[in-house]
This record gives structure tokens, sequence and C-alpha cells, in this order.
């Protein structure tokens, strides 16, 4: 994340995030923390502006898995090290039960688990997308530990981008004690009302004009132009994603992220 006096950004990833960061670096007075985190001590925080980022998530998973074929990103690095990446997480976010039963899980699949690095090996294979979306995105997905998804309740209602951003942009002992344990859309929405910490959302589609309005919030004197001198950087490259889907992976994306397609909507063109 990044501080200063006025605000703090939580970086969400594949939004432009990295980009947002350099602005801010070169036209405020602040400094970054761990990037990606979430704000663990809100109560000291939420007198700034707190700020996050998002994208379409049609977009965003093409985005995400066209990074990982070019070698790059945490989420790529885990899937492609399971089941020892699974058991690691298991562990951390659910303690010795969880791993035991990643353990147990991973020991039953043997011969049957999905061939990741084959998944990522071509960017501009949309076989290869839907396939790894669907793994993602169904009940496979489901057993991803990454920071904390699978031991979650809320896994069954929505897919892993939206925990992401939750996880982010929500009150962060709130999201452990109740978010994460949502069953339905309506309780999380409801969860989201009540509890959702940023007062601005960067959009990935309109950045640079987002970024130069969250910056004139804060009383900074920069112009578009100096926004724009500043190239984004960790770009993904593919083709215009939606190529990429069929309705099956469509209607897939619509349903598991529909919080983010409904309360920013989004549509896929």
């Amino acid at each position: 994340m990044f501080v200063s006096k006025k605000l703090v950004y939580l970086q969400m990833q594949k939004t432009g995030s990295t980009h947002v960061t350099k602005v801010l670096k070169k036209h405020t007075k602040g400094k970054t923390k761990e990037r990606h985190e979430q704000l663990e001590d809100y109560d000291a925080y939420k007198d700034r502006l707190i700020v996050s980022s998002v994208r379409n998530p049609w977009d965003w998973y093409v985005s995400l898995w066209a990074f990982g074929c070019g070698g790059s990103g945490g989420f790529h690095k885990y899937l492609v090290a399971t089941p020892w990446s699974e058991i690691r997480h298991a562990q951390k976010h659910g303690g010795v039960g969880a791993a035991a039963g990643a353990l147990a899980r991973s020991a039953a699949r043997i011969g049957r688990r999905p061939d990741w690095k084959a998944l990522y090996a071509d960017a501009s294979n949309e076989a290869n997308f839907r396939a790894w979306l669907k793994l993602v995105l169904g009940e496979e997905g489901r057993h991803i530990q990454k920071e904390g998804y699978a031991t979650s309740d809320v896994k069954s209602v929505i897919g892993f981008k939206t925990y992401r951003f939750l996880a982010l942009t929500t009150e962060f002992d709130k999201w452990n004690n109740i978010g994460r344990k949502a069953r339905t859309y309506d309780e999380l929405s409801r969860f989201a009302d009540e509890h959702t910490i940023t007062r601005r959302i960067l959009r990935m589609e309109t950045l640079n004009g987002d970024i130069y309005d969250m910056l004139q919030a804060v009383g900074a004197k920069v112009t578009m132009e100096d926004i724009e001198t500043i190239g984004k950087t960790n770009v993904s490259v593919h083709r215009k994603y939606d190529t990429y889907y069929d309705d099956e992976t469509y209607k897939l994306v619509a349903d598991r992220d529909r919080f983010i397609i409904d309360r920013y909507g989004y549509k896929m063109f």
C-alpha cells in the first residue's frame, strides 16, 4: 500500500496499481509499505482518503492469466507450485488441520491434478484460457488456499478476484470475522455496505482521469500531462479480452464476480 498524510492507496493486483503508485510517489509526499496488503489498522487511517482500484472482471481474468503466461505474478507462482503451495497456504491461513486436509486431498488426486504449466503455455490460446478459467472459478478453484480463500465460507458465493477485492476494501477485522463467513450474495452485499473503508475507487478503464481527480481531492498540484508521461508497467500482453470467451465462460464470470459487476456497472463490452 501507499501511505501519505492525506491518503492511503490499497494496491489491487492487475488494476494499474504499479502505475498509480509511481504517480503518487512523484506527486505526493508518502511511502510504499508492503504491496497488495490489507489495511489492518483502519482506525489509525480512517481520517484519510482511502482509495483502491478495480477492473472489468472479464478483462481482469484475461490479464491475470496472460501475465502468468509470461511467467509473472504471485497467482501464477501459486498454481504452478501446487500441491506444495496449497499445503503451505492452508497451514498459514487454517492451521495444522487445514494443512492436513490439503495434504490428504493432494494424495487422493495424484495423477489427476490440473497441468497448470500447460495452461500457461500460450497467451494467444483461448482454449487454454477457458480451461484455466473454468478451473479457477469452478470446484477446483474453491481449494485455492491463497489468502485464506479455501477456508472461507464465502468461496461458495464469489470468485477469487472478488474475494481479493473485498478483503482489501473492507475493515480487516470485520472481513475476517464476518465477511469471509457470508453464505449468500445478499449477506455479502449488506456486509460491504456496512464495512467498506474505501471512499474512492479508481477504474482501470479511466485510470489516468481517476488518478487526476484523486490528486485534486487531496490538493496535489498536478496536470493530466504529468500523469500521462509516467508510463504503465507490468502490462499483460494479449488480444482484446472478449475474444477469449465463449458463452460458458462469459456466464461463469457473470455469476462468480457478480458483486463487482453489479456494484460498478460492468458489462462484457
